[in-house]
Parts: C-alpha cells; sequence; structure tokens
C-alpha cells in the first residue's frame, strides 16, 4: 500500500470515529438534559465538523491537509464540550481526542495534539476547576498529574507510530509469493 492510501485510510477511520463520537455524545446528552442549549450547541458542533470532514474525505480533496484540519475540528470540539458542560467526562474527551488523532501515527500531528491537550487540560483547570475536578484534586500537583498523563499517552503514541512504520518498512520489503 502506498503512502496515499494509507493517508486516505486514516482519514476515512477518522471521521468514522468523529461520526461515532458525535452519535455518543447525543445520546449521552439526550440521557442527561442538564442543558438543552448546550446539548444543541454541542451536537450542531460535532455533527458540522464530521459532515466538513466527510466531505473532505469522501470527495478526496485536500488529501494531506485533512489531518490538520481534524485537530482543529476536534480540538475545538473538546473546548466546546468543556466550556458548555464542564465535568469531568467533558475533560477525558481530551484523551479521547488524543487517541483519535493518534490513528495518523504522525509526529507532528501527535506533537500538535500534545499542545493542545496540555493547554485544554489546564483551561480546564483554572477556569472550571470546580465544576470539572472532585474537590480533592484542586491543587496544582494535581495539575501536573493530568498533564502528565497526557504526555505519557503522547509518547506512547509516539512509540506506536516508530513501531508500525518499521513493521510497515519490513513488509513492504518482503517479496510476495504470485501464484
Amino acid at each position: 500500500m502506498d503512502q496515499l492510501s494509507l493517508i486516505k485510510l486514516q482519514n476515512k477511520m477518522v471521521v468514522k470515529l468523529l461520526w461515532i463520537s458525535a452519535f455518543l455524545s447525543f445520546l449521552n446528552n439526550m440521557a442527561s438534559v442538564r442543558d438543552i442549549k448546550a446539548a444543541i450547541v454541542i451536537i450542531v458542533f460535532i455533527g458540522g465538523v464530521a459532515m466538513v470532514m466527510s466531505y473532505l474525505v469522501y470527495t478526496n480533496k485536500m488529501i494531506h491537509e485533512v489531518k490538520y484540519l481534524a485537530i482543529a475540528g476536534v480540538y475545538l470540539t473538546v473546548f466546546v464540550f468543556i466550556a458548555f458542560t464542564p465535568g469531568m467526562l467533558s475533560y477525558l474527551t481530551i484523551y479521547i481526542a488524543l487517541f483519535i488523532l493518534g490513528i495518523y501515527q504522525d509526529q507532528k500531528v501527535i506533537a500538535i495534539s500534545a499542545i493542545l491537550s496540555l493547554l485544554l487540560s489546564t483551561f480546564a483547570f483554572v477556569f472550571y476547576k470546580e465544576m470539572v475536578f472532585h474537590v480533592r484534586y484542586h491543587n496544582w500537583l494535581s495539575l501536573v498529574a493530568f498533564n502528565f498523563f497526557i504526555i505519557l499517552s503522547c509518547c506512547l503514541l509516539v512509540l506506536q507510530g516508530q513501531f508500525s512504520a518499521k513493521v510497515y518498512k519490513e513488509i513492504e520489503k518482503t517479496p510476495r509469493n504470485k501464484k
């Protein structure tokens, strides 16, 4: 499989995960109905991101740039989650975003995701501490610990990407049996 085909497959997988996330977000908001306006904003926002990404991926437009648009869309969605429905579940979407974008196994994408994850984690801690974190975690050491887990997750994603690239190169070198 050539590099372009791999990127197209990765883009399609990210879009599928965005649609699944939109659907699960819808179910979560309908089940918890805390604030109907917030639910509508979140559903429209994540659905909009998923629709734009779907259009770009399935029309093969901006194939290489889609991953950077995915970063922007996913992290804007996480920001909307935290701002409109602050809570631990919204905070955990930071990690979900990181793992969704980890599908690209691209160090630049992971680095950008890590920076945005750290910024959003700190933002949630500073502005929504009482609503997001249990009172036991209202100290700066807790923020350091949460951010450490983000950094650790990113390091693991980089290692996974390097391992996959190595395996992929080995597979490409192996002669194929023609029947």
